[in-house]
């Protein structure tokens, strides 16, 4: 199964939701439908980010590449309901080496 890693900025949350929660809901929405391997919060360059790292099932390049888009999407739509997104990037793994597959606004 495919790798793959997704960086999400994070410019904030409205009044009444706590930063903490982020995070954890993030995931859920992702293990809805992919198995989560791993996340954290890191702070690039000034700004919080979140990162998700999440398989995909095999199939092909191409097609896993969209599967995983279609995934972050869905989170971030979602997850715009409790926080301010920004830009997020999608890489593809694993290893040392994680390439840039696809990238966009929240």
């Amino acid at each position: 199964m495919p790798s793959y890693r997704v960086a999400l900025d994070v410019h904030g949350v409205p009044a009444g939701v706590e930063p903490p929660t982020v995070l954890p809901r993030a995931e859920e929405l992702m293990a809805r439908t992919h198995v989560v391997e791993d996340r954290s919060v890191e702070i690039v360059r000034g700004q919080p980010q979140l990162h998700l790292r999440f398989l995909v099932a095999a199939s092909r390049d191409v097609r896993e590449d969209d599967v995983a888009e279609e995934a972050v999407r869905l989170m971030a739509r979602d997850l715009g309901a409790i926080a301010h997104l920004g830009r997020w990037t999608l890489r593809r793994g694993p290893g040392r080496h994680w390439r840039t597959v696809r990238s966009d606004r929240a």
